[in-house]
Parts: C-alpha cells; sequence; structure tokens
C-alpha cells in the first residue's frame, strides 16, 4: 500500500503514512527505535481505557513513559498512525514469566514487532471490536503482513500474530482481551466473513431488512469486512448507466446499499462505485429537472388560458377554428407529457 500524503510528526518534519487511508498522528522520533524494525512478529493491543483513536494517539505522543504502538484503531473504525513501520514503537516490552516459548530471550522485541492498538472502554478489555472497528483492524493486519512477509497465522518461532499477553502474560494477561481471532486468521486465508446479524446459506447472503445479496457482489462483502450496518437497499438490477457522473462505464448490475453501491460490468468485475460523486450529479440533475418542470407548467397554462379564449368569431369557417382548436388541445398533451416526464425523473431515488 502506498502512503496517502505527508504529515508532520511532533517535531515539525514531513512523513508518511504505511498504511492507505491512515491519519498520521507522529510521534516524536526520540520516543522511537529509528530504522531498527525486522518486522517479525505483528502484536495485537486493546487500551482498557475509552476515548477516540485520535486521543489514544495523543496519549503516546506526550507519555512519561513513552509507550507507543505502530497504530490506533478506534472504534469508528479510524486508523492512526503513530509510528512509523521501519522503525520500532515501544509497546512491546518486555518478556514477563509464562511468555510464549518461541519469543527469543535477551532482545528487545520493540524492533523486531509491528504493533496495533484497539481503543476499548472496559478496563478489561471485554468489549467486542464494533463492525467498523473489525473491518479496519482485519484489513490492516493484512496490509502489514503483505507488506513485511510476516506470517499470515498464529505466531511461533519464524514470526506471525500474536497478542501483547504472549510477551507479558503476567501485566497484560488482559491484553488484548477477547479480540476475534478466530474470524481474524479465517479473513486471512481468504474465507468469509459474514457480517454480525446477517445470514448465508451458501448462495444467498441476506441482511437483517431481509434483502439478499448473491454472486459476485456475496463474495465481495464476505471477503472484505462489510460493516454489518451497511445493509442493501434493494435487489441487484441491471442497469443502462451505472454512474451519471462516469457515463464511460456504461451498463452493467448495480446494488445499493445505505451507504455504498456495488457495481459489476464484465471488463470490470464487482467494483464499489464512487457514491459521493454520483450523488453530488444526480442531485444536480434533480435541481435541473425540476427547473425544467416548473418552466413546462408554466407553458401549460399558458395553452390552457389560449384555449379557454378561442371563439368561432361570426363569418369565419366552423372547420378552420375546430382545427386550430385541435392544434392547441396537442400542444397542451405534449407539455402535460413532459412535464409528467420531468416530475417522473426528479422524484427518483438518488442512487
Amino acid at each position: 500500500m502506498g502512503a496517502t500524503g505527508d504529515t508532520e510528526n511532533e517535531g515539525g518534519a514531513q512523513m508518511n503514512v504505511d498504511e492507505m487511508g491512515a491519519i498520521g498522528m507522529f510521534v516524536a522520533e526520540n520516543r522511537t527505535f529509528i530504522d531498527q524494525n525486522t518486522h517479525e512478529w505483528l502484536v495485537i493491543h486493546k487500551t482498557a481505557s475509552g476515548g477516540s483513536a485520535q486521543n489514544i494517539a495523543t496519549f503516546f505522543a506526550n507519555d512519561p513513559a513513552m509507550a507507543s504502538t505502530h497504530y490506533v484503531v478506534g472504534q469508528d473504525g479510524t486508523i492512526v498512525q503513530c509510528v512509523l513501520e521501519k522503525d520500532g514503537a515501544a509497546g512491546n516490552c518486555c518478556l514477563e514469566t509464562g511468555h510464549a516459548a518461541y519469543l527469543p530471550l535477551g532482545v528487545n522485541l520493540n524492533v523486531r514487532t509491528v504493533s496495533i492498538e484497539h481503543v476499548d472502554p472496559a478496563s478489561d478489555n471485554s468489549t467486542p471490536l464494533t463492525d467498523a472497528q473489525k473491518a479496519a483492524s482485519f484489513r490492516l493486519v493484512r496490509d502489514i503482513c503483505t507488506r513485511h512477509n510476516i506470517p499470515m497465522r498464529p505466531g511461533d518461532a519464524s514470526g506471525g500474530i500474536i497478542g501483547h499477553n504472549n510477551i507479558a502474560p503476567i501485566n497484560r494477561a488482559r491484553c488484548p482481551g477477547n479480540y476475534p481471532w478466530a474470524e481474524l486468521f479465517a479473513y486471512l486465508q481468504g474465507g468469509s466473513m459474514i457480517p454480525t446479524g446477517w445470514h448465508d446459506d451458501g448462495q444467498t447472503l441476506t441482511a437483517p431488512n431481509g434483502v439478499g445479496v448473491v454472486l459476485g457482489f456475496r463474495a465481495y462483502i464476505l471477503s472484505h469486512a462489510w460493516d454489518a450496518g451497511n445493509v442493501p437497499l434493494a435487489p441487484e438490477q441491471g442497469v443502462q448507466l451505472l454512474e451519471a457522473s462516469n457515463p464511460s462505464l456504461g451498463g452493467g448490475t448495480q446494488q445499493v446499499f445505505r451507504w455504498s453501491m456495488l457495481g459489476y460490468t464484465a471488463a470490470r468485475g464487482v467494483f464499489m462505485e464512487w457514491i459521493g460523486q454520483e450523488l453530488g450529479v444526480v442531485r444536480q440533475q434533480a435541481i435541473t429537472y425540476h427547473d425544467l418542470s416548473k418552466q413546462l407548467q408554466a407553458e401549460v397554462d399558458s395553452l390552457k388560458q389560449q384555449l379557454a379564449t378561442v371563439q368561432q368569431p361570426t363569418g369565419l369557417d366552423p372547420a378552420k377554428v375546430a382545427t386550430f382548436q385541435q392544434s392547441i388541445e396537442i400542444s397542451l398533451k405534449q407539455a402535460a407529457q413532459a412535464v409528467a416526464q420531468a416530475e417522473a425523473l426528479a422524484a427518483q431515488p438518488i442512487s
């Protein structure tokens, strides 16, 4: 994954985040082990205290004990990076009696590990990860392991993923508490992750509102740590234009969810559509159609007035008068149809 941009650390230096989408709130470099990380194990932590990911990052930046982890994952799914992955953080010291036997003695594990903190407001770390937090955590774990060739399995002497309690089973016995290990490893091995409260029968993934997701859209959700609250609003359907904001996509299959939208074309497969950009364009179209509707309604009213004032003057050919009246009625009908079409377009739900 690439950097998303420059972020200043406490000393004012420009630093790039390692994880796409992470917020950079870096501790001062003198609080880290600069350029010393060999990335052998990934260590999962929990905070045993509340607040946001940003709050925890601020604590790390000012902690007299100089503790830190590389990342903090908030309950809302926010990821904050506090230490660059090339450096050692200061959250994995030291080995205690009863530690995992495969961990090496006489070394500073801070320079051999990458660490992820998770916000948990319970003092015993008993709060389950939220759906957004779980999705962010699983993705972050996968990305870090991919970047540094850390084995995506429980830790052993050759590396892997461990809990802080594997290092400090006395003082950190409840860290990371009830982290969903089985779901994590199933996800990392390409398994499915059914969102909380959803049901999957092997063919249809059904959300709590009863709407189903099938085929490629189902596979996408099961492999992307989908937020349980992001339910489908209707079954998938074929559309002639996937995105008004990007006509070059053409037609395909689409399913709209509470806060996202999945699309499919033969050329691209399943992909997440740009719902924010699409919303902006469609809203502008709705405004345009509304204005057009008002304009056409004014024309209809004018034609009605003309029709009402048509008289049959003495001495005129009745057939010509009838023809004139008929032409006005036809124009009136066409204008009314145009108004109805414009209003229908304006009333369409924004997808």
